[in-house]
């Protein structure tokens, strides 16, 4: 068994090499980054301003599509949540009701 595994690259002649090429590297740094932005993203959510009942289907979300489901959190947590809450400051994520936004006027900055 431990010729076989000598063979294979598994233990080299020091025996701590595991004899990983560029593809399995890539793979790993791969695997590394999703594991990294999922917990950053979970973290995220945690001290978000949602209400937990709120959190919970964004946290199957994440777990469910583990690339896109972190990555649309970050955008909204980052992009869209700052940028609505700057344009409409009484805007509450966690309020129930539908609010219809006005129509933009054309050339309402000149």
């Amino acid at each position: 068994m431990l010729s076989g595994l000598l063979r294979t690259g598994l233990i080299g002649a020091a025996g701590s090499t595991l004899g990983l090429n560029a593809v399995e590297i890539l793979l790993w740094i791969v695997v590394i980054a999703v594991v990294g932005m999922l917990v950053w993203s979970l973290v995220s959510l945690s001290h978000s301003p949602l209400d937990p009942g709120r959190r919970i289907p964004w946290a199957f979300l994440m777990f469910l599509l583990p690339v896109l489901g972190p990555a649309v959190w970050l955008w909204w947590r980052f992009y869209y949540y700052p940028r609505r809450k700057a344009e409409q400051p009484s805007w509450d994520p966690n309020s129930r009701e539908v609010i219809v936004n006005p129509p933009r006027r054309p050339n309402a900055g000149n």
